[in-house]
C-alpha cells in the first residue's frame, strides 16, 4: 500500500513537470501576435494644383496601402473600380474639377489585419485639362477661322483683330446672323469648351451660340440641326441684357454646358455664331481665349 502511494506521488510530480515545461515562453514577455500601432500618415506635393503625389510612411509593420478620395460632386476616384484603390506607399492622383477633395489613406498590418486611417483635404481651383487644341484662340491668324452666313440678308458681321474677334450689326425684323468656325481633330474622351466674351449688352432679340458638331457649316445656311447649343447668350432667356465681361460659361444662360464627349477620334467643327432680329442688333460681342481642352483622365 505504501508503495502504491509512493508511485502515485512520483507520477503526479512528473505530470506537473511536463505541464510546466510545455508552457510558451512568450507568456512571460507578452503576446507576439499583438500588432503595434501602424503609422498611416502621408505627405502630398503638387506642381500644378490638380495632380498630387502622395507618399505614406515607411513603417515596417505595413503590409499594404489603400487610397480613396471623394470629389466635390460626390463621385469617387475614377482611378479605382470601387472608389478605393489598393496601391503602393507612393501614388499619383489627379483631381479633375475645382472644389474640395478628401483623400483617405488606410494601411493594413501583417498580424491580424489591423489597420489605421488618416486623411487630408485639398482645395482645387482649376480643371485638369490638356493643352488647347484651338488654333489662333485669340485670332492671331484670321485664316485659321472660316466665316459663314446663316441665311437671309446679311447684316451681322465678324471683325478679326489680333487678340479678339467681334460680332456686331443687325437691323430690325431681319432675323439673320453670321458665324465663324474651325475644324479640329479630337480623340475619344471628354472635352471642355469655353471662351471669354465682353459686350455693353443688348436690349432685345440677340443670340450668341457655340456648337461642336460633326457637320461642316455651309455658307448661306443656318447651323444647329446636327449639334445642340453647348453654351451661349440669349436675351429671350434673360442674359446679355446688361454689360458683361467674363467666361461664357459664367455669363451665359443657354445650352447643355461646357463639356462634350466624343466616343471615337475624328474631325469636328467648333462653331460660334451670333445673330439678331431687333433694332439694336448684336452689340459688339468681343470674343477671345477660345479654348477646347481634353480632360486628363
Amino acid at each position: 500500500m505504501k508503495l502504491n502511494i509512493l508511485k502515485s506521488f512520483v507520477l503526479a510530480a512528473a505530470l506537473a513537470t511536463v505541464a510546466v515545461s510545455c508552457a510558451p515562453d512568450e507568456v512571460e514577455g507578452g503576446n507576439a501576435l499583438t500588432q503595434a500601432d501602424i503609422d498611416a500618415s502621408f505627405t502630398a506635393t503638387t506642381a500644378n494644383g490638380n495632380t498630387y503625389v502622395v507618399t505614406g510612411s515607411d513603417d515596417s509593420n505595413i503590409q499594404y496601402h489603400t487610397w480613396k478620395w471623394t470629389s466635390p460632386d460626390g463621385a469617387s476616384n475614377p482611378q479605382a473600380s470601387q472608389g478605393e484603390i489598393k496601391g503602393n506607399g507612393t501614388m499619383e492622383f489627379i483631381f479633375p474639377i475645382p472644389g474640395t477633395y478628401t483623400l483617405q489613406h488606410r494601411v493594413v498590418g501583417y498580424n491580424g489585419g489591423k489597420s489605421s486611417v488618416s486623411e487630408q483635404t485639398f482645395t482645387v481651383t482649376t480643371f485638369a485639362l490638356e493643352d488647347n487644341i484651338v488654333e489662333s484662340p485669340n485670332f492671331e491668324n484670321a485664316s485659321d477661322w472660316t466665316v459663314f452666313n446663316t441665311g437671309g440678308t446679311q447684316t451681322v458681321t465678324w471683325a478679326f483683330n489680333n487678340g479678339n474677334a467681334t460680332a456686331s450689326g443687325g437691323v430690325a425684323n431681319n432675323y439673320t446672323g453670321q458665324g465663324i468656325y474651325q475644324a479640329v481633330n479630337v480623340e475619344a474622351g471628354k472635352y471642355r469648351v469655353d471662351m471669354h466674351v465682353q459686350s455693353p449688352g443688348a436690349s432685345d432679340a440677340m443670340w450668341f451660340q457655340v456648337f461642336t458638331g460633326t457637320t461642316q457649316p455651309v455658307n448661306g445656311s443656318d447651323y444647329g440641326s446636327d449639334p445642340t447649343v453647348m453654351i451661349g447668350l440669349n436675351t429671350w432667356a434673360g442674359c446679355a441684357l446688361s454689360p458683361f465681361n467674363g467666361q461664357l460659361s459664367a455669363v451665359g444662360c443657354v445650352g447643355t454646358g461646357t463639356d462634350v464627349t466624343f466616343t471615337q477620334p475624328g474631325t469636328i467643327y467648333l462653331v460660334i455664331k451670333a445673330g439678331t432680329g431687333a433694332d439694336n442688333g448684336v452689340n459688339n460681342i468681343s470674343v477671345s481665349d477660345v479654348s477646347m481642352r481634353k480632360y486628363i483622365e
